[in-house]
Parts: C-alpha cells; sequence; structure tokens
C-alpha cells in the first residue's frame, strides 16, 4: 500500500470515528424521534465505513490511527457548549450539518493530495482508498440533505 492509500484510509477511519463520537454526545439532548432515527443512519453509516477502512488498511498490514483522547475531549466539549443553550432539532442538525461538510473538506484534502501529491506516490483515483474516500463524501452529501428538512 502507498503512502496516499494510507493517508486516506486513515482519514476515512477518522472522520468516521469522530463522526460516531460527536453523535453519541448528541443523542442525549435530540427530543425528536425523527431526527433522532436519521442519526442513528447516520451512525450506522459511520460504522460501515470505520470498518472498511480498518479492513483496507489490514490488507496493507497497517492499522489506524486512533484520535487522541484530548481531540475527542475537545469535541465533546463543543458540542456541550454549542448545546448547553439549544438542543431545538434545527440547531441539532445545523451542527450535524457542520460537522458532515468539515469531514467532505477533509476527505476532500486527503484525496486531493493523494491524486496531486508527489509524483512517486501519485494515484489515478482508482485505487480502493480513493473510491472509498468518495463514497464516504456522497453519504456526507446524503446527510446533510436529510438533515435540512430539520432546519
Amino acid at each position: 500500500m502507498n503512502a496516499s492509500d494510507k493517508e486516506m484510509y486513515c482519514e476515512v477511519y477518522r472522520s468516521a470515528k469522530m463522526g460516531t463520537e460527536s453523535i453519541l454526545a448528541l443523542m442525549p439532548k435530540v427530543d425528536n424521534e425523527q431526527l433522532r432515527a436519521d442519526m442513528t443512519l447516520q451512525m450506522n453509516g459511520y460504522g460501515g465505513f470505520a470498518r472498511r477502512a480498518e479492513d483496507g488498511l489490514a490488507r496493507g498490514s497497517a492499522r489506524p490511527e486512533e484520535e487522541k483522547k484530548s481531540k475527542v475531549l475537545a469535541a465533546k466539549s463543543g458540542i456541550a457548549a454549542e448545546t448547553m443553550f439549544d438542543t431545538s432539532a434545527s440547531h441539532i442538525a445545523e451542527l450535524m450539518i457542520r460537522g458532515s461538510g468539515a469531514d467532505i473538506v477533509s476527505i476532500t484534502r486527503a484525496q486531493n493530495e493523494a491524486t496531486h501529491g508527489d509524483e512517486s506516490v501519485r494515484i489515478t483515483g482508482e485505487t480502493e482508498a480513493y473510491k472509498l474516500c468518495s463514497e464516504l463524501v456522497a453519504f456526507e452529501n446524503d446527510s446533510i440533505e436529510r438533515m435540512k428538512k430539520y432546519l
């Protein structure tokens, strides 16, 4: 496995794990049952992406890098602060949309670095890692669309 594929798999894994952690932190604040169902659907999707990224790394004899505890704690603290005074479905959906948008940026950046990076590791967009990134971006876009109805 080349370095670019490893980086893309790691970014998919990181995004999926942080998405799961964020949703778990938000769930206790959600009263709207349909929003809760949509968030659960998104969280389950993240689980599948994390497993697929982990499998891709394992095929290359690599392991995913776990997010630092401090970063996870900071994200949870940010969620607590963001929802201290507003736990409306609209605000929760806005937070979910922001998270999905940030994931799209980080995944697209990893893809661009892989396709436009150092000539020795440049890829064509045909690798499994690149395709998994593209699938996660599409998933995040679908998730954003699903959350818009709560705004």
